[in-house]
């Protein structure tokens, strides 16, 4: 594994985050979630048939046909995770392997993961669900989504505070959000937030003489927003929620969101789920009232085309992977990188956009997958 330079941790410090949420310890767990899931890969690679097929050079589109697989977007990712660490060859249109693929030290590596942070449970559980799942999927044997979402104790602990994989993401972008909330009469719209997880992570940021007009939860699966709208008033009875089902992909202003209403819009790991981004900001700046920030929790992908360990299961999904995609302003579906982010943000009319923290600056330290926050100001 390596080890980030010194300076990245003095950055992040600067930006106001301490020790508690990114340290040494930290980034050693990312980074075995990372090893831990090109093991899998070439685990599924092996089910699926494909170091035979890759002794010669072939096609995508040959090996799926060779193996039986109907679905070529996860493979060619699948091929692409193992071509960032030399397993794999890709020349032109064509992928091989030039050396027999290792053998998987699954056990191994998970055991030394839990043993520096028991809390990463639930990304390995999640990795090993999706890793029996990509063989079927791809064949067409199942779908993803109904597969996945029904096992419902699996996302109940994985989006969870206390699943520090997790969590990271829901405190960078809670303390960006707060750090634009006004002092007194703000109405906060969450997007999609999924299982409460993140409007947990904002209002135990908040000043506590921060007091806020209303506080919109909206979640469009049933089964979340049931269970946020049982959890949250009985935790916090001061703060005013209202609940909806808020699809993000649909005009917002039919759906009950006044324009210049709200004077916080923000949302954990839901913008890079839609289907056209550039019109999904545009009803968040609508929503927003003159001087309104608008704050994006996402994960930042470090350069184009880069393989994250963090999508693996989510490359099985639909709502992960169809997007309206532009080869300048969004080349590819799931997580962007940090300037595509910019770059959407302010062509739907925002001012004052910024990343928090730095990722920038700090992907020159470490190139690999951050938590990070874009914001941006209706003016």
């Amino acid at each position: 594994m390596s080890t980030p330079d010194p300076q990245l941790y003095a950055i992040l410090a600067e930006a106001g985050f301490g020790d508690d949420l990114f340290n040494p310890r930290q980034h050693a767990c990312c980074e075995l979630v990372e090893r831990y899931v090109l093991q899998q890969c070439i685990a599924v690679a092996d089910v699926l048939g494909l170091p035979a097929r890759l002794a010669t050079a072939t096609t995508a589109h040959d090996l799926a046909a060779a193996t039986g697989i109907v679905t070529e977007r996860p493979l060619r990712w699948l091929l692409a995770r193992l071509a960032a660490d030399g397993l794999v060859v890709h020349d032109g249109d064509g992928w091989s392997l030039p050396a027999p693929l290792p053998a998987p030290a699954l056990e191994t590596t998970r055991a030394e993961g839990l043993a520096l942070d028991p809390s990463y449970a639930p990304a390995y559980a999640l990795v090993d669900e999706a890793a029996a799942l990509w063989p079927r999927v791809l064949r067409g044997e199942v779908v993803a989504e109904r597969a996945l979402f029904m096992r419902a104790r699996l996302w109940l602990d994985y989006f969870s505070n206390a699943h520090t994989y997790y969590a990271i993401n829901n405190r960078v972008a809670a303390q960006a959000a707060v750090a634009r909330v006004p002092a007194a009469g703000a109405h906060v719209l969450e997007v999609g937030a999924g299982l409460g997880s993140a409007t947990e992570a904002l209002l135990a940021a908040l000043a506590p003489d921060v007091r806020l007009a209303a506080y919109d939860v909206t979640e469009p699966v049933a089964f979340f927003r049931r269970r946020t709208e049982r959890m949250l008033p009985a935790a916090h009875p001061d703060v005013p929620f209202t609940f909806d089902d808020l699809d993000l992909n649909q005009p917002w202003a039919a759906q009950g969101v006044a324009a210049g209403s709200r004077h916080l819009v923000w949302g954990v790991n839901v913008f890079h789920l839609a289907h056209d981004l550039d019109a999904v900001l545009r009803e968040a700046h609508a929503a927003l009232a003159p001087g309104g920030w608008l704050v994006i929790g996402e994960g930042i992908r470090p350069g184009p085309g880069v393989p994250v360990g963090a999508e693996f299961p989510f490359q099985l999904l639909e709502s992960f992977t169809t997007v309206t995609l532009d080869p300048v302003t969004r080349p590819e579906p799931g997580f962007l990188t940090a300037e595509p982010w910019l770059a959407a943000v302010a062509r739907a009319g925002f001012v004052d956009t910024t990343l928090v923290p730095d990722v920038i600056r700090l992907r020159a330290l470490y190139p690999g997958f951050f938590a990070g926050a874009i914001c941006g100001r209706r003016g």
